[in-house]
């Protein structure tokens, strides 16, 4: 979690108990999570909390740009980049869920970009969600 206190001093905002409890489940489980994932994670830790408490820390650090919601399968999970100010793609294996946060060539953002400006608009930090079959699935169907 050592990327995380930074990041909230960036903001101008504090990690409080119940975030950093989040943050700390989300960092523990082995790939992205449910919000009702990380109350039952939570709850292994004999922390019993209403699923709001965790939907408003789970909310504070989406926007800190510490974790991503994932929209196409409703989950959450830690950006491990320092600065969550990028394009980025997210690889999503629809058999087994693991989610890969690999970065988008620079050229390819500059198209974009290119590409946005001259419709008149700009491109804010993001990422793409791309659904596909990870190597080990892949793999295991092939046997």
């Amino acid at each position: 979690m050592q990327h995380a206190s930074p990041r909230c001093e960036h903001n101008q905002a504090g990690l409080t108990t119940n975030r950093k409890l989040v943050l700390d489940a989300l960092l523990q489980a082995d790939r992205a999570v449910s919000a009702y994932d990380v109350l039952q994670l939570l709850r292994g830790q004999e922390v019993h909390w209403q699923p709001p408490t965790v939907y408003r820390a789970l909310a504070f650090l989406v926007e800190a740009g510490m974790v991503h919601y994932i929209q196409s399968i409703q989950k959450y999970m830690v950006c491990h980049h320092q600065h969550c100010a990028h394009v980025t793609q997210l690889l999503i294996c629809h058999r087994c869920g693991l989610v890969q946060e690999v970065p988008i060539p620079e050229s390819l953002v500059d198209a974009l970009e290119q590409q946005a400006a001259t419709h008149q608009f700009k491109m804010i930090p993001q990422f793409l969600e791309l659904q596909g079959i990870c190597a080990a699935c892949d793999e295991s169907a092939a046997n």
